[in-house]
């Protein structure tokens, strides 16, 4: 069961420049990381129990930075938290899963889910461990 929203990914094309204007309405220093796999980097900041998350394209040909280039900048996924991923994907009517599950930022566990209706932002189910 989905139990709260786990993070927010804002898509940015300068993650420096992101990440400074956030800062200052946070007061709050980020974690970067490389998403190689992805061909992005990142940077998130934790607010209260969510982590807002900025990433930016590094490989012009890479997933990111299609994702970019056909929305733009903004907010490109929605990550609902999760106890046990396999549960909450069992408790849903259809094939809601979006690709394969995978493993993102600080050992999260993520899967992209496809629902019965378009929200715009990319939904996922995450699992920390």
């Amino acid at each position: 069961m989905v139990k709260n929203i786990h993070h927010i990914n804002f898509l940015v094309r300068e993650l420096d420049k992101a990440v400074a204007a956030f800062a200052k309405l946070t007061d709050i220093q980020p974690i970067f990381e490389p998403l190689s796999s992805r061909g992005a980097n990142s940077a998130r900041f934790q607010l209260g129990d969510s982590w807002l998350v900025f990433v930016s394209p590094t490989d012009e040909n890479g997933i990111v930075a299609s994702i970019l280039e056909e929305k733009g900048e903004g907010i490109f996924l929605i990550s609902f938290g999760s106890d046990d991923l396999s549960k909450t994907l069992a408790g849903l009517t259809g094939n809601p899963r979006n690709g394969e599950m995978r493993k993102g930022l600080d050992n999260w566990y993520v899967q992209d889910i496809s629902l019965d209706y378009e929200f715009g932002p990319i939904l996922q189910l995450c699992e920390t461990h």
